[in-house]
Formats: C-alpha cells, structure tokens, sequence
C-alpha cells in the first residue's frame, strides 16, 4: 500500500468516526508546518510536488499528481523563461504552473513531497519545508535547468517534474 493510500485511509476512517459520532478518543495532535512566506524567484529555489495528501490542520488536504519514480529528463526545447506557481484548491489541477507565455503546465512531484491544504495553499517537502506557495515565481535560466529550493526541476512544453533526487 503506498502512503498516498495510507494517508486517504486514516482520513475516510477520521472521516466516518466524526460522522458517527460514536468514537470516544480525543482528536489526535497534528503537526504544523511553517507558514506559507517562502517564494521561489531564484533558479536556485525550486518547488516539489507529488500525488499525495498532507493532514494539516485547518483545511482539506490538496491532491499533488507524483512523479514517475527514476525517471530521466530529456533536453525538450521550450520557449518560456520563467513560471508561476498557481495552487487553487476549487480547480481540475489544483498545484499547476503558468509559463511567462501563456500556457498552463500540469505539475507533477516525486513521491514525498507533502501537499497543503485548502488553508494553506503550499507544496513542502519531506521535511515539512516549504518549497512553493501560491503566486511564486521560478526563474528558468538559459540552456540549464532550474531548481526549486534546490531541488530539480525538468521541463517540458506542457509539463513541470519537481524530483526530489537529480535524475541520472
């Protein structure tokens, strides 16, 4: 069972037992993270993302789509210069990304990057660091590619891949 799964399944049975009302354990504690002030506006800061789904308190947990594990990054012209990063809870693709262009690129993240919630509109990272919030912008420089909070970014005409881990 993968931890997007797992994480679906404690929240549905946290679900039933609220609605059920006949559970007699207090809520447990949840953690939170930093506060969502971190932007990416520097090739060096990147964000990550994946198709899981953070408990945070205060809010619903956002869906990431993740990143194919091991996967390569080929040299795919485009033809932006910069993204911004657009995380809206009420839309088909909640964490996307606008190019300096015009066109809208899915994101995608490796598997443990934590989404936020509905509340607070970030993308951390396994450390519960914030690498993205809403409205941030990545720099792409010319002929390489950026990095989002120092973690890899691979670009496509259509697509954005924040990996955790350089591929090889």
């Amino acid at each position: 069972m993968t931890r997007r799964h797992v994480t679906w399944l404690v929240l549905c049975l946290s679900l039933v037992g609220c609605i059920g009302g006949t559970s007699n354990q207090s809520p447990s504690p949840t953690a939170e993270g930093p506060a969502a002030t971190a932007t990416a506006a520097a090739p060096s800061s990147a964000a990550a993302p994946s198709s899981t789904a953070s408990a945070t308190s205060g809010g619903t947990p956002l869906v990431l789509n993740e990143a194919p594990a091991n996967m390569g990054c080929d040299t795919i012209g485009i033809d932006y210069k910069s993204v911004t990063f657009d995380i809206d809870p009420d839309a088909m693709e909640q964490v996307s990304a606008e190019t300096d262009t015009g066109v809208t690129l899915k994101t995608y993240w490796s598997a443990g990057f934590q989404p936020g919630t509905d509340a607070d509109l970030v993308v951390r990272d396994p450390t519960g660091a914030v690498v993205v919030n809403n409205g941030a912008v990545l720099q792409v420089p010319p002929g390489a590619y950026p990095r989002l909070h120092g973690y890899f970014v691979c670009l496509a005409p259509d697509k954005l891949y924040v990996l955790l881990t350089d591929p090889t």
